[in-house]
């Protein structure tokens, strides 16, 4: 993680998350850094598929659970994920009906494998993903800087 991902989800944190919140971070391992401090009022689950630091709990690579957490955010791990659809699929899947999805990837960073660097994204590419694809309401999703942004409510239903 770097310190522009850590900003825009610091403005996720303050736009969205309410205190008691229940929080997956989806690639949570600590490779540089963590959001765990951000969401020091919730009660934070980091989820990855290999153990380590800041990893509360194994999961497989495209299936994370379902209808569980009311926030689910990740940051810096999409990139390095091959089927980003199969992936955004169980992002969306972990989170309960009317719950909220973050999701920042960057746009412009050069070739950083962990232990692959597949993608760059920009705004349209998560709109397609998520809202034309998934069905989730965006509430905001822009380019910064060095990365892109997404913010989204699952339907109620």
């Amino acid at each position: 993680m770097h310190l522009a991902s850590y900003s825009l989800m610091t403005e996720f944190v303050i736009k969205h998350v309410l205190p008691g919140m229940k929080v997956a971070e989806i690639g949570a391992y600590n490779v540089n850094g963590t959001f765990r401090p951000l969401f020091a009022h919730c009660h934070y689950v980091g989820l990855d598929i290999v153990a380590g630091p800041n990893v509360d709990r194994v999961v497989a690579q495209y299936d994370f659970g379902k209808d569980e957490f009311d926030a689910v955010v990740s940051g810096s791990t999409m990139e390095h994920v091959e089927d980003i659809y199969a992936w955004a699929q169980a992002v969306v899947a972990l989170a309960v009906p009317g719950g909220l999805v973050c999701v920042i990837a960057p746009h412009t960073w050069g070739e950083h494998k962990h232990p692959l660097d597949c993608w760059r994204i920009l705004p349209d590419g998560m709109r397609w993903l998520f809202v034309k694809k998934l069905g989730v309401a965006e509430l905001e999703c822009r380019a910064g800087e060095t990365d892109t942004i997404f913010m989204g409510r699952l339907p109620l239903a």
